[in-house]
């Protein structure tokens, strides 16, 4: 999953969370982006089974979108912590280099740090 990937999944989640549905002008606006280019990123992610378009207009994460999103989300965190860490620097400051982090980083590198973390 891409860094930009991620951040729509997560705009996603937000908005549903907000406002219990979530249609595509709702993502365009939260991004601020143009709505022709979150219309095809919304079709790039429904191709990778990664977000369902209910109707064609309400939008929500499969099960399959849920769980990448989960893994990069928790991943990142732990990527905050150890910049945070070595850094100095405020966690706050280090949230959009910590999802770029853990996006950069391949699944098999992920899954060896998270594992390692946890013991």
């Amino acid at each position: 999953m891409t860094a930009s990937e991620f951040r729509y999944l997560q705009a996603i989640e937000q908005i549903k969370e907000e406002k219990g549905r979530v249609i595509m002008t709702d993502v365009a606006d939260r991004l601020a982006f143009a709505r022709a280019s979150v219309y095809k990123k919304l079709l790039s992610l429904e191709q990778q089974g990664l977000v369902v378009k209910d109707g064609g207009k309400l939008i929500e994460l499969t099960a399959k979108g849920k769980s990448e999103f989960e893994n990069v989300r928790r991943f990142s965190e732990k990527c905050r912590d150890v910049l945070a860490e070595h850094t100095g620097l405020d966690k706050k400051f280090l949230t959009h280099d910590s999802v770029n982090m853990a996006c950069a980083l391949s699944q098999r590198c992920r899954n060896a740090l998270l594992t390692d973390a946890d013991n």
